[in-house]
C-alpha cells in the first residue's frame, strides 16, 4: 500500500524540485495534506472574492479590506492546520504600525503578500496594467487604491507621481518587490530601482522583509510543512546614493533571504552560482 501511495503521487509530480530532500513518508503527508488545502484553499477564495465584489459598492475601501483581512487570517489558519506551515514573525516592533513609507521585500510566494497584509492592512502596492484590466480583479485593485504601472510603455517611472497621493496622501505603506516578480527558491534576478526613486521622490522611509517563504508555500500545488519567517529591518540609512541603496538592498532582501533558506535545512548554493532570472535591471 506505502508503494502504491508513492508512485500515485510520483505520478502526479510530487516529487519534483521543491520537494527535494523529503523522504517518502514525509512526501506522502505533505502531498496529502497538499491537495486538501488546495481545494480548501480556492473554495474559500471563490466565496470571499464573491463578497469582495459586492464591499466594492461601499463608498470607501473600509470594508474590503476587511474581508480581505478575515480572509488572510482563514488561510493563514489553514495553512497551520492543515498544511503544517507555521508562521514565524521577526522584529515586527521595528515597522511602524502606522504612516506612509516603503516596505522592500523578498517575493517567493503567494504567501508573501498575505503576510505583510496582517501587519499593514493598510497597505497599498504596484500592479501592472493588465490585472486592471480584468472584471473582477480590477475592480477591486481600483477600490483598494493599488498603483497601476503600464511596463509595457515604459512608462512605470512616471506611477511615482501617484505615490504622493495614495501612500502620502492616505499615510499608507507602499509594498515593493525589488526582484519584480515571485524569484523561485535557487534562483535569482537583479534588483530594479523603483524603492529607490519612490523614496528619493518623496523622502520616504525604507524597511525591508527578508524570507523562506518559498521553501514551504511554493509557487505550485505541492507544498511543505516548515516554519516560514517573516524577518523586518530597517530603516535603511539616510541620504544613500543609488548604488549605496542598492547594496544595501540587496544585502537585506537577497542575502538575508538566503540565509533564512539555509537555516530552514535548504542546500542553497551560493549566490553567484545561482542562476539568474529573468533579464531585471539595477
Amino acid at each position: 500500500m506505502f508503494h502504491f501511495l508513492l508512485y500515485w503521487l510520483y505520478t502526479l509530480g510530487i516529487t519534483n524540485k521543491e520537494l527535494k530532500g523529503e523522504d517518502n513518508l514525509s512526501k506522502i503527508i505533505n502531498g496529502f495534506r497538499s491537495i486538501i488545502f488546495n481545494v480548501l484553499f480556492f473554495l474559500s477564495a471563490i466565496i470571499s472574492f464573491t463578497v469582495f465584489t459586492i464591499t466594492t459598492l461601499a463608498s470607501s475601501d473600509t470594508a474590503l479590506r476587511v474581508c480581505v483581512k478575515y480572509w488572510i487570517k482563514s488561510s493563514l489558519f489553514m495553512a497551520r492546520w492543515v498544511m503544517g506551515i507555521k508562521i514565524e514573525f521577526r522584529n515586527l516592533d521595528k515597522l511602524p504600525k502606522e504612516g506612509a513609507m516603503i516596505v522592500a521585500a523578498k517575493h517567493q510566494s503567494n504567501l508573501d503578500p498575505l503576510l505583510i497584509y496582517t501587519v499593514r492592512s493598510d497597505v497599498t502596492a504596484f500592479a501592472k496594467k493588465e490585472l486592471f484590466d480584468l472584471p473582477v480583479m480590477g475592480l477591486l485593485l481600483k477600490k483598494m487604491r493599488i498603483i497601476c504601472v503600464d511596463r509595457g510603455k515604459g512608462t512605470a517611472h512616471k506611477s511615482m507621481d501617484v505615490v504622493k497621493d495614495q501612500v502620502i496622501g492616505f499615510k499608507r505603506p507602499l509594498l515593493v518587490y525589488p526582484e519584480g516578480t515571485r524569484v523561485p527558491v535557487g534562483q535569482r534576478r537583479k534588483l530594479k530601482s523603483g524603492a529607490y526613486f519612490a523614496q528619493e521622490s518623496h523622502d520616504l522611509p525604507v524597511y525591508t522583509v527578508a524570507t523562506n517563504s518559498g521553501c514551504f508555500w511554493t509557487r505550485g500545488f505541492w507544498h511543505k510543512s516548515g516554519t516560514v519567517v517573516f524577518e523586518v529591518d530597517g530603516p535603511l540609512g539616510d541620504n544613500l546614493s543609488r548604488s549605496e541603496f542598492m547594496a544595501e538592498l540587496h544585502e537585506k532582501v537577497v542575502v538575508r533571504s538566503d540565509i533564512l533558506m539555509r537555516e530552514s535545512g535548504f542546500d542553497m548554493p551560493p549566490l553567484e552560482d545561482q542562476p539568474m532570472r529573468g533579464k531585471g535591471r539595477h
